[in-house]
């Protein structure tokens, strides 16, 4: 029976018209495979498009909703394209204002944290006095200010620098990174890192913050910045060279304490030196071998008039162009001959194939309103792939005085989400988003609803610590794991205890090595794991572990080391007696580090005032000695 439902199935898609051809628009999405909104009454600007676990899209950008004067816009849409009513309090929209007294409240880039929100990077720009101010903003799952981030969801900079923030990232530890520049001095610019509470980072650069001022340059400008291995930062903008007076794109790398990482390319930065000049690195990404691709445009001459090529390249970790990439490095394309082809994102598919999507105009005639939009498909080593609508690039049929394509996401299912804005030449624009055909392979089981299921391991490592490896199938969209003595799990249950761990709000996805601390030598427990599938069915599976009996190391770590205050609210302090090195970590109830220092005195510090209240565990180990010590952060 479902064999013959599939394949009626398959003949009414081909009746009506749907067309599975890589570069083709889905006509499931929308309007023949377009979907679009007016999210205020004009002018309205897309920034960012995410795709969640869901399939739901969120569209990020801003437009005048009251007046002349700008708020932030956040959409989200069904898998079919319609706004989804559940969000926010208008029907699928939510507007913010981080000071409803400025003319301009901007969005320009946008990322979902490992904890399910949405954070925002922007900037506030006052006309009264020209000062500009940047704004991260933290919206919850449901559409609304998360108001225990910042200050009431904002974490807004300080004024009269003329602060504006380009691009965010957000790294291992969920601490947003934002790159900008800062106006007021000759528009340097910088990177900025923020803990998890919406404070800036006093631990990285100068508090919080490490200015870039390139070198032979009078100014800089960061558009785009991305966290990398180790939690390392690759900063991509722009600066105005000396010596030949136009615009170069770099690229910066930073270590995680806030300096530059000298170790690569030139000093910490690579200039990709792309073209004749008039260089924008405006997006970075990176594959599944952990190179980084740059995309952007550059100018190649003014004949007959202003003319752009779109350009991706990819660079090793150490700092050099991958000549086997493109040709000798870079990927060069011009979809619009003579035009002014301009790029602004790029996406990596799960395969290494790469999609971007170029606006561009003919500047020599603007009596045919000349703009057109591609998306485009390289393949992994930078070649056009031609399978992609017969030529590597997708041109949209569309007639407007003005249209652009600024942002591209892949769904798990191998489609290319697409987003971009028209705009009628008086006030009237309409936020456009598009899904698109293509020869990536889906990630998705092909059927659902089949039970999730997972496989647990249980190791003993030490009297008082257990390792547990847990592995999904592909069935399962997250997980939990926990552990209970053997005398608690008799008398509590099993499925009162998956149930517990089912609402604790900390799911894992994909394959973990989870460590639990602070347990007793000798004793028998159980560890639990429930995994969920896309219908909501809960699958719990178990596995017995016995801790062996301790061999006094944790009595004679516990002479050597001290912890205080406990419990403690913003600071703990490691005091070492004999005055040792040892690498000390604070462990959640679910086996997840939070902070991790090395001790490199007598008394060395973590800061706890980032994360939240509870009950952790800090372990300090030495040589092959552990100690474990309850902390309570209230």
């Amino acid at each position: 029976m479902k064999k013959l439902f599939t394949l009626a199935l398959m003949c009414m898609l081909a009746i009506c018209g749907y067309s599975q051809d890589p570069g083709t628009f889905d006509e499931s999405f929308g309007t023949n495979g377009i979907a679009t909104f007016n999210p205020s009454s004009r002018f309205d600007f897309i920034k960012a498009v995410i795709v969640q676990e869901d399939g739901k899209i969120i569209t990020v950008g801003e437009g005048q909703t009251e007046g002349t004067n700008y708020a932030v816009f956040v959409s989200r849409q069904n898998p079919d394209g319609s706004l989804d009513p559940t969000w926010g309090a208008n029907g699928g929209i939510s507007y913010y204002k981080a000071d409803p007294m400025v003319y301009k409240n901007e969005a320009y880039d946008a990322k979902i944290g490992p904890d399910g929100m949405l954070y925002i990077a922007g900037h506030i720009y006052d006309s009264s006095n020209g000062d500009s101010r940047g704004y991260i903003l933290c919206v919850d799952e449901n559409g609304f200010e998360n108001v225990t981030y910042g200050t009431n969801g904002y974490a807004i900079s300080e004024s009269g620098e003329g602060i504006n923030y380009s691009g965010i990232a957000i790294d291992s530890y969920g601490r947003c990174i934002v790159s900008g520049y800062v106006q007021n001095e000759a528009d340097t610019m910088f990177v900025r890192r923020y803990n998890t509470a919406g404070l800036k980072d006093p631990s990285f650069g100068n508090n919080g913050t490490l200015k870039i001022a390139p070198h032979d340059a009078y100014s800089s400008y960061a558009y785009t910045v991305e966290c990398v291995e180790n939690n390392k930062i690759l900063v991509g903008g722009t600066r105005l060279d000396y010596n030949y007076g136009c615009t170069r794109a770099t690229l910066y790398k930073v270590k995680n304490n806030g300096s530059l990482d000298t170790s690569f390319g030139t000093n910490g930065y690579v200039e990709l030196n792309i073209g004749e000049g008039a260089e924008q690195l405006l997006d970075i990404e990176v594959d599944a071998n952990g190179n980084y691709l740059c995309a952007g445009h550059s100018w190649l001459d003014n004949e007959p008039y202003l003319r752009y090529e779109t350009y991706v390249t990819r660079i090793t970790k150490d700092g050099d162009i991958d000549t086997s990439f493109g040709t000798d490095g870079y990927a060069r394309l011009e979809p619009l001959e003579n035009g002014a082809n301009d790029c602004y994102d790029i996406t990596i598919a799960h395969d290494g194939q790469i999609f971007g999507a170029v606006t561009a105009e003919l500047w020599y005639d603007q009596s045919l309103q000349a703009m057109r939009i591609y998306a485009f498909n390289l393949t992994a080593d930078g070649q056009l792939n031609e399978d992609f609508a017969g030529t590597g690039f997708l041109p949209y049929s569309l007639s407007y005085p003005e249209i652009y394509l600024h942002k591209v996401a892949m769904q798990k299912d191998g489609k290319l989400v697409a987003g971009g804005y028209t705009y009628d030449g008086n006030v009237n624009t309409e936020i456009m988003i598009s899904r698109i055909f293509t020869s990536v392979e889906s990630t998705e089981p092909e059927n659902p609803s089949e039970p999730a299921g997972i496989e647990v391991v249980a190791e003993a490592i030490d009297a008082n610590n257990v390792k547990v490896t847990a592995t999904p199938n592909d069935y399962a969209v997250e997980y939990h794991v926990g552990i209970i003595s053997k005398t608690m799990f008799d008398q509590v249950g099993v499925e009162t205890f998956a149930e517990a761990l089912q609402a604790d709000g900390k799911p894992y996805t994909d394959v973990q090595e989870i460590s639990f601390g602070d347990l007793t030598e000798l004793t028998e427990y159980v560890v639990i794991a429930t995994a969920k599938n896309a219908e909501e069915e809960w699958t719990t599976v178990t596995a017995n572990v016995t801790t062996p009996q301790g061999e006094g190391c944790e009595e004679l770590m516990a002479a050597k080391f001290n912890v205080y205050p406990n419990p403690a609210t913003s600071v703990v302090y490691i005091e070492s007696v004999m005055n040792e090195t040892a690498q000390v970590s604070v462990v959640d109830l679910t086996g997840r580090c939070v902070k991790q220092i090395e001790t490199t005195g007598s008394v060395s510090t973590i800061a706890i005032d980032d994360i939240n209240k509870g009950v952790y565990f800090v372990t300090i180990e030495q040589g092959g000695s552990r100690m474990v010590q309850k902390l309570v952060v209230k």
